[in-house]
C-alpha cells in the first residue's frame, strides 16, 4: 500500500494492542522520520517516539486521549508557518504507518512538556496495532460542492487532488479547507477564525490545513504531475469572502 492509497484507508483508532513493535520495524520507522519533506524548510521541528507499552497510565494530560503503546510527539520552534508545517509533516508519517498496517489517532488536546532549545509541542499522534475491538466508523465529510468556489470541477486532475484533501482528518471534523481551482493551479483557503476560537483551536486549524495540503501533494504525485506548493504574490493574492488565503498548488504534466 502506498501513502496515497493510505489516504482512503486511514481512520482514527482509539483502542490499541499494548504490545511492543519489532525492533527492526521500529528502526525502519525512525529512518523514515529522517526522510520527511517539510512544507516550510525554515520552520524547524523535531519528532520524538515515546514508548508506553509497559505502562497502564496515560502518558499525557488532556481530554479525548487514547492509551496506546507508542506516541509521536512533534515539537517546533516558533515560526509563522510552524503549525501548517507540523500538519504537513506529521500526516506523511501517519500515512506511512497506515500503509504498513498500523493504526493511528491524532490527539489534539494531549499536553506534553516543552522540548529543549525552545521547541514547543505541537501535536501528538498515538499509534500501534489496533485492538480486535477497534471498529471503523464511517467518516462524515462535506461534499465537494461545499468546498469549491465554482463547482463542478471539470478538470480531472484538479478534482482528484481536491478529493484527496476533502477526506483529510481535522480537529472536531470542522474541515476548514476551501478550494479555488484554476488552469494548472488550485488556490487553498481556510475558513476565517471565529472570535470565540482559543489559541489552541487556531493552531489546530492551521495543522489541519497542513494535513490537507499533504494529501494534495500525494495526489499530485500519484497523478504523475510536477507540482509545487507556494504562495501567490501579495498583489496577486486570490480572494474568497469569509476565507483566508493559505497557499497555491501549481501542477503540470511531467515531461520525460
Amino acid at each position: 500500500m502506498t501513502q496515497y492509497e493510505a489516504i482512503g484507508r486511514r481512520h482514527s483508532v482509539r483502542r490499541f494492542q499494548m504490545t511492543a513493535i519489532d525492533p527492526h520495524i521500529m528502526k525502519q520507522i525512525n529512518c523514515f522520520i529522517q526522510t520527511l519533506a517539510p512544507l516550510h524548510p525554515q520552520a524547524a521541528y523535531r519528532i520524538a517516539v515515546v514508548e508506553a507499552y509497559n505502562t497502564q497510565k496515560h502518558v499525557f494530560k488532556g481530554m479525548f486521549l487514547a492509551q496506546a503503546p507508542y506516541y509521536l510527539v512533534l515539537s517546533a520552534k516558533d515560526h509563522p508557518f510552524a503549525a501548517v508545517n507540523a500538519g504537513y509533516v506529521m500526516e506523511q508519517l501517519v500515512l506511512y504507518l497506515v500503509s504498513k498496517g498500523f493504526a493511528t489517532c491524532y490527539l489534539g488536546d494531549a499536553k506534553s512538556k516543552p522540548d529543549l532549545d525552545q521547541y514547543q509541542p505541537m501535536i501528538v499522534v498515538a499509534f500501534g496495532k489496533a485492538a480486535a475491538t477497534a471498529v471503523k466508523k464511517p467518516a462524515s465529510r462535506k461534499k465537494l460542492t461545499e468546498l469549491v468556489n465554482q463547482p463542478p470541477v471539470a478538470q480531472q486532475n484538479a478534482r482528484k487532488i481536491i478529493e484527496a484533501a476533502r477526506i483529510a482528518p481535522s480537529a472536531f471534523n470542522l474541515q476548514p479547507w476551501r478550494f479555488m481551482p484554476q488552469d494548472g493551479k488550485i488556490h487553498v483557503f481556510m475558513k476565517k477564525e471565529s472570535l470565540m476560537q482559543t489559541k489552541r483551536m487556531k493552531e489546530l486549524t492551521l495543522l489541519d490545513m497542513g494535513i490537507a495540503m499533504c494529501h494534495m501533494a500525494l495526489a499530485a504525485e500519484e497523478l504523475w504531475l510536477d507540482w509545487r506548493l507556494s504562495r501567490e504574490d501579495t498583489s496577486n493574492e486570490p480572494i474568497w469572502k469569509g476565507c483566508q488565503y493559505v497557499a497555491t498548488l501549481y501542477y503540470e504534466i511531467k515531461s520525460f
